[in-house]
């Protein structure tokens, strides 16, 4: 199963640039003196020969033998006292600048020096350099997952009965990571896909906090993984595990589906796997399905089978820009191994300030279903949909991951739709804030919380909670 997720979209944009009219210029009044008085200081030469300009102050009364008994004054000051305290103010002023130029001159080196001792004694990974989904600088404050990575997941049930899970992540580094889990060793191994790519012709360049997606299956004797995310141009790239069991670090380009299927900026990816539906299908390990958002603002489905020729599932104007996504095969309730429908979950507005979690349904043709989560914030990066499967993957439940770190949900019991504002999660950490989610098919649940990628599992006696599972990372 597959993470939904959102980047940065609804949002109002703001310019900071120079003010038009009158940049540069002062609204300070000018005011206007009078002839006797000059209204700037004026220069010693423009006085008359009669000025008194002492070298030396003395502290006696001292007149110039041209002086006139009415003394000349300047602002209300004799002109010897005047000047004296307008050379005093000028030195302070001149003294405060030069202490501040100096001061800053200093803060600065000093904040330059220890920047770099501390880059350069800090034992802790370096934090990505990288950018964002939206193009921006990336830093993360975490040691071990990317602060701002999404969370992908799946599972497989091998031929040989053992159960093998996988789940994906980007470190501090921006690199994409693996976390393989297999029910014969029942230990995490950690595969660093972006390290293995770097010997192909095309190393993975992926963004930080990149949306990412995964499927799994042992089927007709094939056992893969795939994992998709999107490239900083915006097109849908896929890596492929082909020997999941026996080769767990032989991955590699799906070149059937890398490079050709454009996105939005900002779209987020779901991925499901399926049986074939009927004896004639053309591929007998069945197909992998993968939901984006077009630049045009469409929900695309892109097929295995043809790649080049998607099909529309949701129309721009019925989903919102950036919309989180989630995509699941569901069984038939009864016999529990005819694939039903496809269930596909993403984001209708109500206003610029909420939205609500919208199904679309596959039988034959994509068509809208019901509504489900109703007052979710717009679309951004901390709000992300999943979806798991109860019931031997016959009722399917659908998780939202709020934006305050909180995952409400709704799931059909069989008979109606039963609404969960809040999930408990018990166990483990004494609190969690999640910054991404995922699930998979066999109703395992993981986050991302406090630099720790978690694991949970349905609460069998109380399905308005998770039980702690483990620690998948680090």
């Amino acid at each position: 199963m597959s993470l939904p997720y959102s980047t940065l979209e609804v949002c109002g944009a703001e310019n900071y640039g120079p003010p038009g009219d009158g940049y540069g210029n002062t609204n300070k009044e000018v005011v206007n003196h009078p002839d006797s008085i000059t209204p700037q200081v004026a220069p010693f030469e423009v006085e008359g020969a009669a000025g008194y300009f002492p070298e030396v102050v003395n502290h006696q009364k001292e007149e110039h033998p041209s002086a006139t008994t009415t003394p000349a004054k300047i602002c209300g000051l004799p002109k010897r006292t005047f000047y004296i305290i307008l050379t005093i103010g000028i030195l302070v002023v001149i003294g405060a600048i030069a202490g501040g130029v100096a001061g800053g001159v200093s803060r600065k080196n000093y904040s330059t020096k220890h920047s770099d001792d501390s880059n350069s004694n800090d034992p802790r990974p370096v934090p990505s350099n990288g950018t964002d989904t939206d193009g921006n600088p990336s830093q993360s404050h975490n040691t071990n997952v990317l602060d701002i990575s999404k969370l992908a997941s799946s599972n497989m049930t091998g031929t040989d009965g053992n159960t093998y899970r996988t789940v994906f992540f980007q470190d501090t580094y921006n690199s994409i990571i693996a976390r393989r889990w297999d029910s014969q060793n029942k230990t995490w191994e950690t595969i660093n896909i972006t390290k293995i790519m770097d010997g192909h012709a095309t190393p993975l360049n992926p963004i930080a906090g990149t949306p990412l997606a995964s499927t799994s299956c042992d089927y007709n004797g094939k056992d893969q993984v795939h994992v998709w995310f999107i490239t900083p141009a915006n097109y849908i790239s896929t890596l492929m595990l082909r020997h999941a069991k026996t080769s767990p670090n032989g991955w590699g380009y799906d070149l059937s589906g890398s490079g050709t299927v454009e996105t939005l900026h900002g779209s987020q990816l779901a991925a499901a796997w399926q049986r074939c539906w009927s004896d004639n299908c053309p591929n007998d390990w069945g197909n992998w399905a993968v939901a984006y958002q077009t630049p045009g603002g469409d929900i695309n489905i892109a097929n295995s089978t043809d790649w080049q020729t998607p099909t529309m599932a949701v129309q721009a104007r019925s989903v919102a820009e950036n919309s989180s996504l989630a995509l699941i095969p569901q069984l038939d309730a009864h016999d529990k191994i005819e694939i039903v429908r496809l269930n596909l979950v993403s984001e209708a507005l109500h206003s610029a300030e909420a939205g609500i979690m919208q199904q679309t349904i596959y039988v034959e043709t994509w068509v809208p279903d019901l509504d489900l989560i109703d007052n979710i914030p717009t679309p951004e990066p901390s709000l992300q949909f999943a979806i798991t499967l109860l019931n031997d993957f016959s009722l399917p439940m659908f998780l939202a991951l709020l934006p305050n770190g909180t995952v409400s949900g709704m799931w059909w019991t069989g008979t109606h739709f039963e609404s969960i504002p809040s999930f408990n999660f018990n166990g483990g950490p004494s609190s969690v804030n999640f910054t991404a989610i995922s699930a998979t098919e066999e109703a395992m649940f993981y986050g991302i919380s406090n630099d720790e990628v978690l694991q949970y599992e349905p609460d069998p006696e109380d399905l308005f909670s998770f039980k702690y599972v483990g620690r998948v990372y680090p």
